[in-house]
């Protein structure tokens, strides 16, 4: 083969390891600043070293590499040295960046985790939502112009096996798509303030007749503004489902809407796919229930379709 750098570029959680793998099983010589340690700009030395003093000449490197000065050096390493260096840009939303960050949580630590525990974790690749937001916000797109002998787009699509994921569900906010409060209330604060909506319950039997299953996501912010704790919203929950006649099983998130420092207040995907990967769903076979556009969205960026509530339950 000849002399070639393969510079793998991407949000965080979008892939970039296990292309990189797959170059590893080709002979490349895998060099990545998060397993070596210090500064972007440190790995020419260890290009050099591994160049001049081992005979190395293929490299595979994978960092976000999200702007044009974060790739200047490996691009004059590699014309000083008469190297091609080719850039494969993985091109991904940021929604699919921020599933796979969930994603990757489940597979590592059995659930999705909260912010400490991700604080925690930050050096064992796990990224906090605001890191990714980050690297959308500075990203520059990469260009021959820079010095790349060739820059290869690879589209990314999520890969669900689909003879394991197959189940399908209706997903349902609760508030204003569920339930409302006798007290005019935005949320219910206590299990005697809870109204079900009209349909709903006729509705939701009919899909667990269907063999849909019945989930539940739900923002809970006056938790984190101390308006109520977490005991009295699964009371609330709890009376809901009690009224509906139906078991639903249920998730929600405790924490403010600002900043964003969990996956799992919507849209951000968490909930969603924890529910994916608990119970097995296809996400094309799911359809989310909700009335603001941060449902529309969580709804996107899980896979699901969406509805509004008067369009589900008064066309079911």
């Amino acid at each position: 083969m000849a002399n070639k750098i393969i510079l793998i570029i991407g949000y965080p959680a979008s892939g970039k390891t296990v292309a990189a793998r797959s170059y590893v099983d080709q002979g490349y010589y895998r060099l990545n600043r998060d397993e070596i340690g210090g500064k972007l700009d440190d790995l020419v030395n260890h290009l050099e070293n591994l160049y001049k003093n081992d005979g190395t000449t293929n490299f595979v490197m994978d960092n976000t590499y999200s702007t044009r000065q974060s790739r200047k050096s490996v691009i004059r390493w590699a014309r000083d040295n008469n190297f091609e260096i080719e850039c494969h840009w993985i091109d991904l939303d940021i929604g699919d960046a921020l599933y796979n960050a969930v994603q990757r949580m489940i597979n590592s630590y059995g659930k999705m985790l909260s912010p400490d525990q991700i604080k925690k974790c930050k050096d064992l690749g796990v990224y906090p939502p605001v890191a990714i937001y980050k690297i959308r916000k500075s990203f520059e797109e990469p260009s021959v112009e820079e010095g790349f002998s060739k820059i290869v787009k690879v589209p990314f699509k999520r890969k669900l096996d689909k003879s394991i994921y197959s189940n399908k569900a209706i997903v349902l906010d609760y508030d204003g798509t569920l339930r409302k409060t006798k007290s005019g209330e935005r949320y219910p604060k206590t299990p005697n303030d809870v109204e079900v909506l009209p349909n709903r319950t006729e509705t939701l039997k009919r899909y667990l007749e269907e063999g849909c299953l019945l989930l539940g996501a739900s923002n809970q912010s006056f938790i984190s503004k101390k308006v109520m704790t977490e005991e009295q919203a699964i009371e609330c929950f709890e009376k809901t489902n009690d009224l509906l006649g139906v078991k639903i099983d249920y998730k929600f998130c405790p924490h403010p809407a600002y900043p964003q420092i969990c996956y799992c207040r919507k849209p951000m995907p968490g909930m969603a796919v924890e529910f994916i990967e608990k119970y097995k769903l296809d996400p094309s076979k799911c359809v989310m229930v909700g009335d603001s556009k941060t449902d529309k969205t969580f709804a996107s960026r899980s896979g699901f379709q969406f509805s509004k509530p008067d369009d589900f339950f008064n066309d079911s």
